[in-house]
């Protein structure tokens, strides 16, 4: 649905290799409108490769190229705005002393991005592209491949649904920096680098095989430009399609793919050879492992799909929720592999769904109810490690994993959740709760408190209520269920967890039952 009234906003970009600023005009996800845009080439990434932090001087260019942003939004009107950074910042040894002399100098508060949300914001804009452009709607699996300077993000999907998403601490910055400059200069680099890569892929290649995939979508800066390498130009956000024979005799035209190749034969420079190096070797394993019909090449990237979710987002837009449904699948799928009894993780889920919607007006927003779902799917994983101290199990499964569209800090809601939803209540003393933003344990009480009372509802696992309702106000909360069962073990554990909820919430927590 459009909004009222266009909403303008920047975007600032802080990264390894640039360093940009958008001004965006946004309508609705369909009519998105740049207004101003300016970007800098830096090789910031090149010293953090070698140095694992940012010089004085580094963080000084910084600041200097963010007043200009500055002054530039200023003169466009834009007091609605937002700071990235990705690798540069998160892989930085000194990153705390990066984003306060950006505040000092600049106002600037800075959002760093971890690698799981970085490669969704990026997922979240191809698919929308690729989806106008028809190339979703299909029966055969699309793989797309996403490279960071700090990590790999493999996600298959097919038609709607998403089926896989595994992250690897595997970028492009930290294979350079695995090997030393001497190693670097063999002739044995080339082929020892892809042995590299190979071994640390090797634990998702039968879990991607099994997929069968038929396309696999390459996107961003690097993949558009190995595109140009090999002689093909890409046009504006259009996604291109190369067969995998065409990269391969690419490849096998180097006889051992080096930096130093890269910028003989192509005159670039020696920071863009490290960065597209790996990349290229990288590109050749996956296509090993699941060969594929088609390659896919899109410019779309990063900053892109955070200008359609920053104001999808605001808009409210349809298109946000589809996304968040196939996040839902996503973490169903992994319940499933932990025998997860999904029968009453739906239940639950449907309960806590239906509870927090009533609960809007108490702080409970679209966002928190998103999380709050994945929680209750989530929430019995444990039980596949041991049925003694599952939720305890279930917290470090849950803390191990990334949760496609969650950034780390709601992770950790999650997986505190889990680990309070059967037993205990949150705590300072525990460790796991005691680490936490006040913002996150206010998260963690309120849907602890939910979820104990709506799993109270299918306690004995026999889905006996086949309707709830609620009804509320300003000081209870009636819960009706309907009923032709003896639910009394539901009963008395729904009475027990309610004084939780109304401790949290100051609301009266009523059961009634009525029948069928």
């Amino acid at each position: 649905m459009a909004l009222d009234k266009p909403l303008l906003y920047g975007i600032i970009h802080l990264g390894a290799s640039s360093m940009s600023m958008t001004i965006v005009e946004y309508t609705t996800i369909d009519d998105v409108k740049i207004i101003e845009y300016a970007s800098r080439d830096v090789t910031f990434g090149e010293e953090l490769f070698h140095n694992k932090r940012l010089s004085f001087q580094t963080i000084e260019e910084i600041c200097r190229l963010l007043k200009g942003y500055k002054r530039l939004m200023k003169e466009n009107g834009v007091t609605d705005y937002t700071v990235y950074a990705t690798a540069i910042v998160r892989e930085a040894e000194n990153r705390r002393s990066i984003m306060d002399q950006i505040f000092v100098q600049t106002g600037f508060k800075v959002e760093v991005v971890d690698m799981p949300k970085e490669i969704y914001y990026k997922y979240f804009g191809l698919y929308y592209r690729m989806m106008q452009q028809g190339l979703t709607n299909t029966d055969d699996a699309a793989l797309f491949l996403d490279i960071t300077s700090g990590g790999v993000g493999i996600t298959v999907w097919k038609g709607g649904a998403l089926l896989f998403q595994e992250n690897v601490h595997l970028g492009t910055l930290r294979v350079m920096e695995s090997f030393n400059r001497n190693q670097r200069s063999s002739l044995s680099f080339p082929d020892a680098v892809g042995e590299y890569l190979h071994s640390m892929l090797q634990p998702v290649e039968e879990e991607v095989r099994r997929f069968n995939v038929k396309y696999f979508v390459l996107s961003g800066d690097e993949a558009r430009e190995i595109a140009n390498l090999m002689g093909f130009k890409t046009h504006g956000k259009e996604t291109m399609a190369l067969l995998p024979k065409q990269f391969e005799e690419f490849v096998d035209s180097f006889h051992g793919v080096t930096a130093t190749k890269l910028v003989n034969r192509y005159d670039i420079p020696e920071h863009r050879a490290n960065i597209l190096m790996p990349t290229i070797v990288l590109y050749s394993e996956l296509l090993k492992m699941v060969h594929p019909q088609s390659l896919l090449i899109s410019s779309y990237g990063f900053v892109d799909g955070v200008v359609l979710y920053y104001g999808a987002e605001i808009e409210n837009n349809k298109f946000l929720y589809m996304m968040r449904e196939q996040n839902l699948q996503l973490a169903r799928a992994i319940a499933e592999s932990y025998q997860v009894d999904t029968l009453h993780a739906r239940e639950v889920e449907r309960f806590s769904l239906q509870l927090s919607r009533a609960l809007a007006d108490y702080g409970i927003t679209d966002r928190m109810i998103f999380v709050l779902q994945l929680a209750a799917i989530l929430a019995e994983v444990g039980k596949f490690v041991s049925l003694r101290n599952h939720s305890e199990h279930a917290y470090h499964i849950i803390m191990g994993t990334d949760l496609f569209g969650l950034s780390d800090s709601e992770k950790e809601v999650v997986a505190n959740v889990v680990y309070y939803h059967y037993k205990g209540k949150p705590d300072d003393d525990d460790e796991n709760f005691r680490y936490l933003k006040e913002s996150q344990k206010v998260w963690v009480m309120k849907f602890v408190a939910i979820l104990r009372c709506m799993r109270a509802l299918d306690v004995s696992h026999k889905r006996k209520i086949s309707k709830l309702g609620i009804k509320r106000d300003d000081k209870k909360i009636v819960v009706n269920v309907h009923t032709d069962q003896d639910i009394s073990l539901e009963k008395w554990t729904f009475e027990r967890e309610a004084e939780f909820f109304s401790e949290v919430f100051g609301l009266e927590m009523v059961l009634r039952i009525g029948g069928k």
